[in-house]
């Protein structure tokens, strides 16, 4: 099969589509042939050798993907073949404290598809069958392949952690990323009003369109934290979804009222920051630090994927032999919503 892997540590050209052995599915596993995969700022770190766990090099990026059902390992009966699905890119234990109690996103020994091993920048890839998500009919493989794991960051981070009420005031910090418009839409969904930060004209009106009441431009207003203040009369936002790191997390926590939480996950601006305690504790802010969801919050948001609530936002798609472009757009500062790599 094919796969476009990197071949070194370093920038987008790091990426070579070649020729790998095709998995087999294993006792408990399925084969899927993979028709789209979402691209994720993880694959820049892991490329960048920043993510110290990652294997060494040549290996096969992806963290998101989609496909149809293509061979059946030994004991598996949720799926047949041809069935469409999507990747919860979580290879927990099943068998851990956490998982046996439902937790499974705090498994002890966690592996994440396309960080710990191999991912789906490939035609095929076998996993757990208690990893594939049965896929909405509505939905495309381009649709898919991005419409999981955003949401499960969002809705875990609005919906399990902040426990965002009707009427709360959530800003939405960094609201042009592919969790950012997620997180727009879960904050509506929930009932909250969002308040988003992003840059440029034309992103104002695409957050606007994605539910967002108020939006405020960052470049013009660097110190986004007053703006946020002056929209809430002085008060602040209840709830702040922080996903940028070093550069916003300081104006995040200001941004928050007294008593707010501010909902942290993401560090793709630095992973370490100075931030002031004052600001934390005279105030009484709640930062909750924040990851993927389980399988059970998965349950809760995919009804809303199927009816159209909630909408995947693509930015751009790229033909499976572009990977390297693909990843350069993934960078790029006008980037909008998610990029998918074609594997059809």
């Amino acid at each position: 099969m094919k796969a476009a892997q990197i071949s070194g540590f370093g920038g987008p050209e790091m990426f070579r589509l070649t020729e790998v052995p095709t998995p087999s599915a294993g006792p408990g596993e399925v084969l899927i042939r993979l028709r789209a995969a979402g691209l994720n700022r993880a694959d820049i770190n892991i490329r960048e050798g920043r993510f110290a766990e990652s294997p060494p090099p040549p290996m096969t990026l992806g963290v998101e993907g989609a496909g149809e059902v293509a061979a059946l390992g030994e004991g598996v009966t949720a799926f047949t073949v041809g069935d469409r699905v999507a990747i919860n890119p979580m290879k927990f234990c099943a068998q851990c404290p956490p998982c046996l109690d439902g937790r499974d996103s705090e498994c002890l020994h966690m592996r994440v598809v396309g960080e710990h091993f191999d991912g789906t920048y490939a035609q095929y890839i076998a996993l757990p069958e208690r990893l594939l998500i049965p896929a909405p009919e509505r939905l495309g493989y381009h649709e898919l392949a991005v419409g999981i794991v955003p949401y499960m960051t969002a809705w875990h981070m609005l919906k399990t952690r902040g426990q965002v009420r009707a009427g709360e005031t959530v800003l939405v910090v960094g609201a042009g990323s592919g969790v950012g418009t997620a997180a727009v839409q879960v904050a509506k969904a929930l009932g909250a009003k969002v308040i988003a930060t992003t840059s440029s004209d034309r992103k104002q009106e695409q957050v606007r369109a994605l539910g967002a009441d108020e939006v405020v431009d960052y470049r013009a207003e660097p110190d986004f934290h007053e703006a946020v203040r002056k929209l809430t009369g002085g008060a602040g936002a209840d709830v702040v979804h922080e996903t940028v790191g070093a550069a916003t997390v300081q104006k995040s926590i200001l941004a928050a009222r007294h008593g707010g939480r501010v909902l942290g996950m993401g560090s793709h601006t630095g992973r370490t920051a100075e931030i002031d305690l004052w600001s934390l504790y005279r105030r009484e802010i709640t930062f909750l630090g924040c990851h993927l969801s389980n399988r059970a919050e998965i349950a809760e948001f995919l009804p809303l994927l199927a009816d159209g609530s909630l909408t995947p936002v693509i930015d751009s798609v790229y033909p499976f032999d572009a990977a390297v472009e693909a990843q350069a757009r993934l960078d790029a500062p006008d980037r909008f919503g998610k990029v998918v790599l074609s594997i059809d």
